[in-house]
This record gives structure tokens, C-alpha cells and sequence, in this order.
């Protein structure tokens, strides 16, 4: 039975090879391995079409499709780019006497190539440039797998290449191997390709911060615009070469290499407006290239999005840029200045390699013409990476040389500038110093003469600052005692009512014991307790108002208390009610209050505060007051409120009025001595200049915010 089995396993797979061997491309006979690498001719190999890209290794290694492989047709017809995944089968023999390790480089975004077991089952490898480093076969840096093919022994290979065009974008297929040992010695030892872009990337970073630093001193676009040109080319080419960063998602950094190398033609083109200075000498086509940078940038932009073909972007974009730079080369040499034969010398070769290595322009040529790609052409693309960082060296040695004479120049230039004007200012300063001492002789006579005035002056102002300061204390008591009369009235009645209650019920006592009553004489002795605690209550709450004027009246200690600041600014508001409704009986006005209880006592000179709260409470009823009088709308409402809240460390007083607001012309001028507007005879102008002080030294703060025709809002921070 078991040898039943394994003959039916040989026969099955023997025909699977069968099958993948029909329609073979010939092998190609390894006869040595002392070369570094040999290119396949096109009869060596066949390709295949996967338009969908998800054709499998079973599907195309057995008819039909196998027998649809076909030579390569890209170098007549070009490569279709509507085409994304191409199948390649390819053979070897071993002729030598003795095992060689061949190597299979793979110059695309992604490749899988399989080889057949011995077991009949597929052998599969990857590589590529989308591939992450650790899921890459054979050499990882170099995209290259490995094979090692024993004497005498002939390896098929089917081989799946996947492109994305914006990362490779190849003139046509092609077939290469080489021997690992050569190939590893020449790759990682000898011809590094990653060493050039990397010193490259090196060389231009010097030079973008030795440009921005020009810049910097001298502010000057054009070094700004060399070292973003500098910078984005070099580490373009740098990331392009390099596997350094993003090891496991190299797609990631071929997006910013993308993007990097837009931006190289970016600033490139805006580097040679300013140093050609186009702007000035060809206005109009100034304009031109300003408009091809953003053009460039949004022809990458289209081409990311498929909505402009890949095959186009090197005809679309960088090639256009390049010929107009070239143009721009030519227009300049009209121009009188000699930076444009610079221009020209550091700029030509780099900008022709890049024009004439355009691989899509060539391609179309011969797709449409038949014309051949000329041999130079495909020298100095197979040979771009290298003569492009060549001529951008050139490029680099050129530009820097000549900016390095414009910014010594420009240095010169500041620096006599920066000479006359300092000369200029000494020479203005001896003029000033002479006029001084003229002046100065003159002057002290005039100040020994007003010295004596201005203390005189002073003395009287001293003495009528001390006058007027207390005829504000006693203007402000004046209105203080009004609100008192009325605050008082109100506990008096209350020791009177309950006074004559007490009486009666003391009547009542007595005729109570008499009968003998004795519950009912308890009942009636709690109620007289109750009164005379009633009428001991108020008889506190008129002494203290008595003290409140007395303090108000009498010179301030300076001394802090706890003091409970929502009482006192209820006491206050009150008083001066009450104090303008003495004045005035016409006088009518709602006052509102939001007081915060979580506020507790703070520390302050409770009479000072008083002042400022009541000049404050003045203020706002006189402002309402004025405003009633003058209006004809029967809907007005005159109202003044007062708030207080906690905000972090600081108490909050707020006191709002709606009245006609305070003129924008004079809210800076409204805390100055002396200064008032309301009509002589009713202000002294000292009221706000005394509550800032009062405020500035509880470490306070004082503002008004207003808004004329409607109102304004007097706010008082003090810290807890």
C-alpha cells in the first residue's frame, strides 16, 4: 500500500512539472560565477499580464495561463503602466563542478519569486522596496534574494513583480542575477550605494544651516530658499538610499521622499527668482515661475490621488520645470549682473541631467515614432543617482561660492551703513551736549527761582489736599448720617413696640399670681424673656450702627480685622439708599444683591472698605438717578446691584448700575484727584481717587468696565 502511494505521489508530481515546464523559456547555462553579475537576454525569460494583480502561483504555472508567457514586449511597446503586477519565469543550470550561490536583485516595490520543491511544493521568497525589513529575504539593504543551485541541477523560477510607479518607475523589464559573494563584497564593502547620497545628505545639511544662518543675519530670501533647496534634495536622495529610518514601514518613508523631492523643485524655482532676480529684470515671467512652483506641487498632488496618470507626472512636472529653468538660464544672461553666468555654470549640468534622464518623455518617443532610445540617453539614466549628486555637488560649490561673495558684500555694505549712522549720531550727540550746557546755566537759574515757588505752591497744596479731603470724609458722612437716622429708626421702634408689649404683659403676671395661676405666669414670664431678648437684639444692632458712624467719621487705625464682607456691603448699601432718599424724597431706585456664601471673613480696615463701598453706592445711585430724571421712557427701571464671589485667592465686589455709562473720553482720567463730573457744588473729584488708594493699599485691585447709554460696573478685587 505505502508503495502504491508513493508511486502515485511521484506520477502527480511528476505531472505538475510537466505541466510547469510547457512552453519553457530556454535555461540559461551557469558556466562560471567569477563575474559580479550578468543581464539575461530576452530570449532567456518570458513574461505575464496580471492586470488585477491576484493571479496566484498555482494559476499561472499551469495552462492556460501558463502557456500565455510570452518574451517581453516592453521594449517596443513600453511599459503598460495601466498595469500594476507582472509575472516573469525564468531558468538556470549549474554547470560547474561545485555549488554556486546566485543573487536575483529586485528593483521594484514588491517581489515574490517561488521555486519548486522537491516535495512538489512552491518555495517562496520576498523582497522589495515597500517590503518591511524584517520580512525581507537574502541581502535586506540591497533588495537582493539568494538561491544556492548545486551541480548539475536546473532551477525555474517564477517570478511576481508589483509596482507602484511613484516609488519605481522602470523604462522596461529586464532580468539580471549575480553571485552573492561578489555581489555582498560590491554592495556592502566596495560600491555602497548608500554612501554618496549619505555624505551627500551631510554636505547639503552644512551648507542649508550655514545659509540659514546668512539668512538670519542678513534677512535675505535667497539664502532662506537655497537652504530648503539644499536641505529637501539631500535628504530626499538620503531616504531614497537608505533603510536607516522606518525599517518596518518603508512605504512611510518613500512618501516622504516624495514629498521631499516636490519640495526640492519648490524652492528651487523660488531660489532662482531671488537670485536671478527675475521680479525686477522679467517682471512677467517671474510671475510664471511663481505660478510653475505651485503648478509642480499640485501635479504630485493629482498623481497621489489617480487622478492624473503616473506615466504623465515626469513630463507633467519636473520635466516642464527644468526646461523653464533652463529658459530662465537664458533670460538672465540680459540681465546686467554677473550672478546669471554663475547661474548658468553651477546649475546647467544638473538641470540637463534631470531633463534628458526623464524616462517617460524617451518612452513615448519610441512608443509613437519607433525611434530608438539614443545610447546616451540610457547611460546617463542607468548611470542618474550618481551624475545627478555629482552636478548637484557642483551645483552646491558654485552657488555657495557666489552667495558667500554677496553675503561678504552685503557685510560691507551693513557695516558701512552701520558706520555713517553711528557717526551720524555722535555728531548729534556733540551738538546735543553743547546745547545742554548752554541750556544748563539757564536752567538752573530758572529752577533756583521756581524751587522757591513750588514750595510754596506745595505748602498750600498740601494744606487744601488735607481741607478737601476732609470735607470729602464729611460730605461722605453728611450722606452716611441720613441712612443712619433711617437704619436706627428701625431698631428703636422695635425696643419701643416690644418696650409697651412687656408692660402690659407685666399686668397680666400679676393678675395671674393673684389667682394663683402658676403655668399660665410661666408662659407669661418665657414671652417677656423672649421680648427683652428681642429688645436687648436691637438695642445692639443701634449701638453698632452708632459705632459704624463713629468709625466712619473718626481718623482710620489702619488696623485689619475679620470682617464679614457680604455684611458690610449689605450695611452700606442701605445707608447710602437711605441717605439719598433723605436727600432727595423724589428719589426712588431697586437694589438688587448676589452675595456668595461661601466667602467668609477676610481681613481688611472695615471703614476704609466702607468708604470706598459707599462712595461706590453713591456713585451708582446718583448715575441712576441722573438717568431717570433726564429719560422719557416710562419702561426705564433705575437699578443698582451688588455682587460679591469667590475667584481663586481674591474676593470679587462688584457694583452695576444702569445708567448712561461713563464717556470714553474721560474713563482713564476718572481716578485722579480732583477730578469729577458732576456740577460744582456737588463733588469734590476725590471720592475714586481716595477708594484706588484705599484698595492699592489692601493689595486690591479697582477697574470700571462701562458701556455708554447703558451702564457701568464698578469691580474691587481684594486677595483673601
Amino acid at each position: 500500500m505505502k508503495k502504491i502511494l508513493g508511486l502515485c505521489i511521484f506520477f502527480t508530481f511528476l505531472f505538475i512539472k510537466t505541466i510547469a515546464q510547457n512552453n519553457l523559456p530556454p535555461v540559461y547555462e551557469i558556466t562560471t560565477d567569477t563575474i559580479l553579475s550578468v543581464k539575461l537576454d530576452d530570449s532567456y525569460w518570458q513574461m505575464l499580464e496580471d492586470p488585477k494583480g491576484k493571479r496566484t502561483i498555482d494559476e499561472i504555472s499551469r495552462p492556460p495561463l501558463a502557456d500565455q508567457f510570452h518574451t517581453n514586449t516592453t521594449k517596443s511597446k513600453g511599459l503598460d503602466y495601466s498595469v500594476r503586477t507582472f509575472w516573469l519565469r525564468y531558468r538556470f543550470i549549474n554547470s560547474m563542478q561545485h555549488a554556486t550561490r546566485i543573487t536575483i536583485p529586485e528593483d521594484v516595490t514588491n517581489a515574490d519569486l517561488y521555486t519548486l520543491t522537491s516535495n512538489g511544493k512552491w518555495d517562496h521568497k520576498t523582497t522589495g522596496a515597500t517590503v518591511p525589513w524584517s520580512k525581507r529575504d537574502g541581502f535586506k539593504r540591497i533588495t537582493t534574494v539568494i538561491y544556492t543551485i548545486q551541480p548539475g541541477e536546473q532551477l525555474l523560477i517564477y517570478e511576481r513583480d508589483s509596482f507602484d510607479y511613484l516609488i519605481n518607475s522602470p523604462d522596461f523589464l529586464y532580468i539580471t542575477f549575480g553571485f552573492a559573494d561578489n555581489v555582498a563584497q560590491d554592495g556592502y564593502n566596495k560600491n555602497d550605494p548608500s554612501i554618496l547620497p549619505s555624505f551627500l545628505f551631510g554636505l547639503f545639511l552644512l551648507a542649508a544651516l550655514f545659509n540659514l544662518y546668512f539668512f538670519v543675519i542678513v534677512g535675505e530670501r535667497v539664502y532662506l530658499f537655497f537652504s530648503l533647496t539644499l536641505f529637501f534634495r539631500g535628504f530626499s536622495r538620503f531616504l531614497y538610499a537608505n533603510d536607516i529610518f522606518f525599517h518596518e514601514h518603508p512605504l512611510v518613508k518613500w512618501n516622504i521622499a516624495n514629498v521631499c523631492a516636490m519640495f526640492f523643485f519648490f524652492f528651487l524655482l523660488h531660489f532662482l527668482r531671488y537670485f536671478l532676480e527675475t521680479y525686477k529684470y522679467f517682471p512677467r515671467w517671474d510671475k510664471y515661475l511663481t505660478g510653475l512652483s505651485i503648478y509642480n506641487a499640485i501635479v504630485f498632488v493629482l498623481t497621489l490621488v489617480n487622478v492624473i496618470p503616473v506615466q504623465f507626472q515626469d513630463i507633467l512636472g519636473p520635466s516642464v520645470v527644468c526646461f523653464s529653468i533652463l529658459i530662465t538660464l537664458v533670460l538672465s544672461l540680459r540681465s546686467p549682473r554677473k550672478a546669471a553666468w554663475s547661474a548658468i555654470v553651477a546649475a546647467l549640468p544638473v538641470i540637463f541631467i534631470m531633463s534628458i534622464s526623464s524616462p517617460a518623455l524617451f518612452r513615448y518617443l519610441n512608443q509613437y515614432t519607433g525611434l530608438p532610445i539614443p545610447a546616451f540617453v540610457e547611460w546617463i539614466t542607468n548611470r542618474l543617482t550618481v551624475l545627478e549628486q555629482i552636478g548637484l555637488i557642483w551645483l552646491l560649490v558654485f552657488f555657495s561660492w557666489s552667495l558667500f561673495e554677496r553675503y561678504q558684500q552685503l557685510q560691507k555694505k551693513i557695516t558701512q551703513e552701520t558706520l555713517a549712522k553711528e557717526r551720524l549720531v555722535k555728531e548729534k550727540e556733540i551738538e546735543r551736549i553743547q546745547l545742554i550746557e548752554l541750556q544748563k546755566v539757564e536752567l538752573e537759574k530758572t529752577v533756583d527761582e521756581r524751587t522757591a515757588e513750588l514750595k510754596n505752591s506745595l505748602n498750600e497744596l498740601r494744606s487744601t489736599q488735607a481741607q478737601l479731603i476732609q470735607s470729602e470724609k464729611m460730605a461722605s458722612l453728611g450722606e452716611l448720617t441720613a441712612g443712619i437716622a433711617h437704619e436706627i429708626q428701625n431698631p428703636l421702634n422695635f425696643v419701643n413696640n416690644f418696650s409697651e408689649v412687656n408692660d402690659e404683659l407685666i399686668s397680666e403676671l400679676v393678675d395671674e399670681v393673684d389667682k394663683g395661676n402658676t403655668e399660665e405666669v410661666k408662659t407669661i414670664a418665657e414671652d417677656i424673656r423672649q421680648n427683652l431678648e428681642k429688645i436687648n437684639h436691637h438695642g445692639k444692632r443701634a449701638d453698632a450702627i452708632v459705632k459704624g458712624m463713629l468709625q466712619h467719621s473718626r481718623q482710620t487705625s489702619g488696623t485689619k480685622e475679620s470682617t464679614d464682607i457680604n455684611a458690610l456691603c449689605d450695611e452700606y448699601l442701605r445707608l447710602s439708599y437711605h441717605g439719598m432718599r433723605a436727600k432727595d424724597k423724589s428719589f426712588n431706585a431697586d437694589f438688587k444683591t448676589d452675595f456668595d456664601e461661601n466667602i467668609g471673613k477676610i481681613n481688611i480696615v472695615p471703614q476704609d472698605i466702607g468708604r470706598v463701598l459707599l462712595n461706590l453706592y453713591n456713585n451708582a445711585f446718583y448715575a441712576v438717578s441722573a438717568k431717570a430724571s433726564a429719560t422719557t421712557n416710562n419702561n426705564y427701571k433705575p437699578t443698582v446691584s451688588i455682587q460679591t464671589k469667590k475667584v481663586n485667592n481674591n474676593i470679587e465686589i462688584k457694583v452695576t448700575d444702569n445708567g448712561n455709562g461713563i464717556l470714553q473720553n474721560i474713563i482713564d482720567k476718572i481716578f485722579q484727584p480732583f477730578f469729577t463730573t458732576k456740577p460744582t457744588g456737588e463733588g469734590t473729584g476725590l471720592g475714586l481717587s481716595l477708594s484706588y488708594d484705599i484698595i492699592k493699599a489692601h493689595a486690591g485691585e479697582i477697574k470700571v468696565e462701562t458701556k455708554e447709554k447703558e451702564g457701568s460696573a464698578f469691580i474691587i478685587k481684594l486677595p483673601i
